[in-house]
C-alpha cells in the first residue's frame, strides 16, 4: 500500500481508505476484523467511519465506530491508524437533519471518542453543512476542539464549493487551521442527481475539481467505485430501475465509459473495477485523492488493492472520461 502525506497535515495516510459503514452490522464482527486485519497487513492505515453509520438498519447505535474501537484495542495498533470519522450527523426518525450548533457538534464528537475508545480523532469531518450558519461560527467550534486535543485535523463532507471557499477565506484571514480534506460523491461514473433521495449529498464537478487543483486540497471521495457499476454485473438494457446502481448510474455517458473501462481491462488483464478505481488514483488529476473503498468480502478487498499498482497517465484519463 502506498502512503502519502495528507494536505497541510503530518498524517501519512494510505492512498486507499477502508470504508467501514457496514462493519459490525451486516458485515459481522468476525468478518469485519478479518477485513481490517488484511487491510492493515498490507500497510493500510486510513479508516473511514461515522457516528451514525449503520444506524438506519441496526439496533446498536454507532456500531461501525464501536467495531473499529474494539479492533484497535485488541490489536494495540491505535498509534498506527488514522481514524477519520464524521459528526454533525443527520438524525434518523424525524430528528433534526442539519445539526451544526456547538452542543450538537461537541456531543457527537464526545460520543465518537467513546465509541472508538480513543482520546483524539485524527480527521474529523462535518457530515453536512448548514448554510444558515456562518462559517466563522462553525470553524471556531472546530478550532476549540483542536485546542482541547479532541481532534487533530478537521475536514468537510457534502459541502458545496462556495461554502468551502468561504471557509477557506475565513481561516486564511484569521490564521486558523482550516479544512484539510473534502469528502464528496465522486467516481468515473456521472451520478443521476435527480434520483438521489438526499439532495444534500454533494458530488464532484468541474468547478470543484479545478478548486482542488488550484489550492491542493485533498479529496477523499465516497462511492468511488460507483456502487459496483463497473464490476461487470451491469449492462445497458438491464432492468435495474429499482436498484441503487440503476437509479444513480444508468445513463448513456456511463455505459459509454463502461465500454472503455472493459477495453482497458482486457488490454491490461485486470478487472473492470480495478480500472475504474485506478482512474481515481491517477496522479494526472494533479491533486491528492484518497478513494474510500467499501469491500464486503476478502475477494472484493483484494481486487481493490490491485488498483494501487496501476498508473494511468493523462491520455488514459481523458480516454476513460470521454463522453
Amino acid at each position: 500500500m502506498h502512503r502519502r502525506i495528507l494536505f497541510e497535515t503530518d498524517l501519512n495516510a494510505s492512498v486507499l481508505v477502508l470504508g467501514t459503514a457496514l462493519f459490525g452490522s451486516s458485515i459481522d464482527e468476525a468478518d469485519s476484523f478479518r477485513l481490517l486485519d488484511r487491510y492493515y497487513d498490507v500497510h493500510g492505515n486510513f479508516l473511514d467511519t461515522s457516528l451514525n453509520y449503520a444506524d438506519w438498519h441496526w439496533p446498536i447505535k454507532g456500531i461501525s465506530e464501536k467495531t473499529l474501537g474494539k479492533w484497535m484495542n485488541l490489536r494495540c495498533n491505535r498509534h498506527d491508524i488514522i481514524v477519520g470519522t464524521k459528526g454533525a450527523c443527520p438524525l434518523l426518525n424525524n430528528g433534526p437533519f442539519l445539526r451544526l450548533n456547538r452542543d450538537e457538534i461537541v456531543s457527537d464528537l464526545h460520543q465518537s471518542l467513546r465509541n472508538l475508545q480513543t482520546d483524539t480523532i485524527d480527521l474529523y469531518y462535518l457530515h453536512r453543512d448548514d448554510p444558515s450558519k456562518s462559517v466563522a461560527e462553525i470553524i471556531e467550534i472546530l478550532e476549540d476542539q483542536v485546542k482541547a486535543g479532541k481532534i487533530r485535523y478537521y475536514a468537510c463532507s457534502n459541502w458545496t464549493l462556495p461554502r468551502i471557499q468561504e471557509a477557506h477565506r475565513y481561516t486564511k484571514e484569521h490564521g486558523k487551521q482550516g479544512f484539510v480534506a473534502n469528502q464528496m460523491m465522486w467516481s468515473l461514473a456521472n451520478v443521476n442527481r435527480e434520483h438521489l433521495s438526499d439532495s444534500t449529498l454533494v458530488s464532484m464537478d468541474a468547478k470543484m475539481m479545478q478548486y482542488h487543483r488550484e489550492c491542493g486540497l485533498s479529496a477523499i471521495p465516497y462511492s468511488s467505485q460507483a456502487n459496483g457499476f463497473f464490476s461487470g454485473k451491469y449492462a445497458q438494457g438491464d432492468d435495474q430501475s429499482d436498484s441503487v446502481v440503476g437509479c444513480h448510474y444508468y445513463n448513456e455517458t456511463n455505459f459509454s465509459r463502461l465500454k472503455r473501462v472493459e477495453q482497458l481491462a482486457r488490454e491490461l488483464d485486470l478487472s473492470s473495477s480495478v480500472i475504474a478505481l485506478a482512474y481515481m488514483l491517477s496522479p494526472a488529476h494533479a491533486f491528492a485523492i484518497y478513494p474510500v473503498i467499501g469491500p464486503k468480502s476478502m475477494a472484493q478487498l483484494d481486487n481493490s488493492l490491485a488498483a494501487v499498482d496501476v498508473q494511468f497517465d493523462l491520455e488514459s484519463i481523458r480516454f476513460l472520461e470521454a463522453q
